[in-house]
């Protein structure tokens, strides 16, 4: 059998789920409809009018008896090893659409997806999980119960499941294909044709939902598969435990945040709510369209990673992995910030916290966070000096050298620590950094760079020494490391700006000064309100059409009614001295509120002060 055969199969058969879901999704729309099987709009919902349900029946019928009529070059390989993830499957989906009909208790969904998983591992070789069977057999259900509650959490926000699942999808049909396993390969690109006829009713605006027959379905695919990608062979065993985390990176990440949210604000995990990475997204001003492609993005590029593990060697893909693992928690952690929760949903938590937000936020913070950034500089130490070996030997290592490095680890991680924390590094606070805090960081890891290369050097010149440019690299890449994840949430935080929606409340700033720049910043950075700057007007004639921030100055404040006019000004913030009166008359005149800088700091500060939790410095 050569491979062409596989590669026109897979394509026709992804082709016939996508056209297959297309026929079918309008279809079930209407029969929803007409049953009374409608979503309506709720206060712990998104969506803003009644949306059918049943979306998740054109999903199983267009890919699960497309799977079974397996064409005859793919018959030859038995479908014996399918058969638990098929029949579970089909339970998940029963369990889905009861809930969709008629509303289940959360022990009862969790109970039937239980039974459905060890469906599932029921169907596995005996031998698979030797010698360590007492604990892969819970991990493996797990896993399948954990990303199957995952995707039905994410599907909070119209075409966010389905585009995840797709991309997801996608991936594993490339991995699988990859490693010969064209049975698995078919089911991938099945369920992403699926996922994507289905996306075309279901991209917003939506004109239908999945549902949890839907949700609950793709979710226990997509972790089914990645369990029966590992059984062909024990070579596999690390892909197993790897790649499905990068691949299924980006639902974990929301089920993890929503989960500690929830804890921490005494809300019950089941409950539905509007705290997840999407609304969060959409608070900050993107719209629902941009926000969910930003969430696409994140899971593609975790997607490539996984890919490149099967051409990569393992100590560059843990390189890359790590640090694109670590950039997504910054994200989640950002976002996390964000207020969700309404001011009186606030003040009533606020009285009674959980038990969890006792042990979380009970005690010293400021000691909780100089740990929480000792442990990621220990990871980035850690990278730096992988990444300098990387680089110095092109991307491969000799066993020799590997050994090297785990020699010099301990050494250059205590060593750069130690200096860290020695010169103050942790007692600045990331939200706020500024030259000064740059300048002690820079100084403090270009010391511990070089006291840790003179000490290896005298302690491995017995073994050949270690290749001085390793030490270059290391300082250079572990300098670049510590600067971005300080300056990360500046990076995110401008990234999204770009993004925000036109329907923001648009604000001229009047004064292109320190107190118009301070404006400009606590905008940006406040985490109740979104805002869309248009631009500043000054007096200055040497600021005119320069920028500060990427906000254009547009003329003097003699341009104010012009301005305000071209750009849709709704709210005028006056950042300079108003000689006379002139300014405030001219807003009352063209009939846009005006606020005083004062004004607006006191009130952005009594805001920013009822979040509802810490927020992370």
């Amino acid at each position: 059998m050569n491979a062409q055969p596989f590669g026109f199969i897979h394509l026709l058969s992804g082709l016939l789920a996508l056209g297959m879901a297309m026929v079918l999704t309008p279809l079930v729309g209407r029969l929803a409809g007409r049953i009374g099987l409608v979503a309506y709009p709720r206060g712990d919902r998104w969506h803003r009018s009644p949306t059918p349900l049943l979306g998740g029946v054109a999903i199983y019928l267009a890919l699960i008896p497309l799977f079974l009529l397996v064409p005859e070059p793919i018959q030859a390989q038995p479908l014996d090893r399918f058969g638990g993830l098929l029949l579970g499957a089909s339970l998940i989906f029963a369990l889905g659409l009861v809930d969709d009909v008629r509303r289940l208790p959360p022990y009862a969904k969790l109970l039937g997806q239980i039974v459905a998983a060890c469906v599932v591992v029921a169907g596995l070789p005996t031998g698979r999980f030797l010698p360590w069977s007492a604990l892969m057999v819970p991990l493996t259900i797990f896993w399948i119960v954990g990303v199957t509650n995952a995707f039905n959490l994410l599907d909070n926000m119209d075409g966010l499941a389905a585009g995840i699942a797709a991309i997801v999808a996608l991936t594993l049909f490339t991995h699988n294909v990859s490693q010969g396993d064209h049975q698995a390969a078919l089911l991938c690109i099945l369920i992403a044709g699926a996922c994507g006829g289905f996306l075309v009713f279901n991209f917003n605006p939506a004109r239908i939902f999945m549902g949890d027959s839907g949700s609950l379905l793709l979710g226990f695919l997509l972790s089914g598969i990645v369990v029966l990608g590992s059984s062909r062979g024990t070579s596999e065993l690390a892909l197993t435990l790897l790649v499905p985390v990068g691949v299924m990176a980006l639902p974990i990440l929301d089920t993890t945040l929503v989960t500690i949210v929830r804890a921490l604000n005494s809300r019950p995990i089941s409950q539905g709510g509007r705290d997840h990475l999407s609304h969060r997204l959409v608070a900050l001003g993107l719209n629902e369209r941009s926000a969910v492609l930003v969430l696409y993005a994140v899971s593609a590029a975790f997607g490539l990673v996984a890919i490149l593990s099967n051409y990569a060697g393992g100590p560059l893909v843990t390189l890359v992995g790590s640090l694109l693992g670590l950039g997504v928690v910054f994200f989640g952690i950002y976002l996390g910030q964000v207020r969700i929760y309404t001011e009186s949903e606030y003040q009533q938590k606020r009285g009674e916290p959980s038990l969890l937000g006792k042990l979380v936020l009970g005690g010293n913070w400021l000691y909780k966070r100089q740990v929480a950034e000792m442990v990621l500089d220990f990871a980035l130490i850690c990278l730096g000096l992988l990444a300098a070996y990387l680089i110095r030997f092109e991307g491969s290592l000799e066993r020799r050298f590997v050994e090297q490095f785990a020699a010099l680890l301990p050494w250059v991680v205590s060593i750069k620590l130690a200096t860290l924390l020695s010169l103050g590094v942790y007692r600045s606070i990331w939200r706020y950094m500024g030259t000064s805090d740059l300048l002690r960081l820079g100084v403090a890891a270009t010391l511990g760079s070089i006291f840790s290369a003179i000490c290896v050097q005298v302690v491995f010149r017995a073994e050949g020494g270690v290749p001085r440019a390793v030490f270059l690299i290391d300082w250079l890449v572990v300098m670049l490391l510590l600067v971005a994840a300080r300056m990360s949430f500046v990076f995110i935080r401008e990234g999204l700006a770009r993004l925000r929606r036109r329907d923001l409340t648009r604000v001229l700033i009047v004064g292109a000064g320190d107190t118009g720049e301070l404006v400009l910043r606590m905008m940006a950075r406040s985490k109740t309100h979104a805002y869309r700057v248009v631009g500043f007007l000054d007096d200055d004639p040497g600021k005119q059409d320069r920028a500060i921030h990427g906000v254009p100055v547009l003329g003097p404040p003699a341009r104010l009614r012009e301005t305000v006019e071209r750009e849709g000004v709704e709210t005028v913030v006056l950042a300079m001295t108003d000689s006379g009166g002139r300014i405030a008359a001219e807003c009352r005149t063209i009939g846009v509120s005006m606020v005083g800088a004062a004004g607006f700091f006191t009130s952005q500060l009594e805001a920013d002060g009822r979040r509802g939790w810490v927020a992370a410095s």
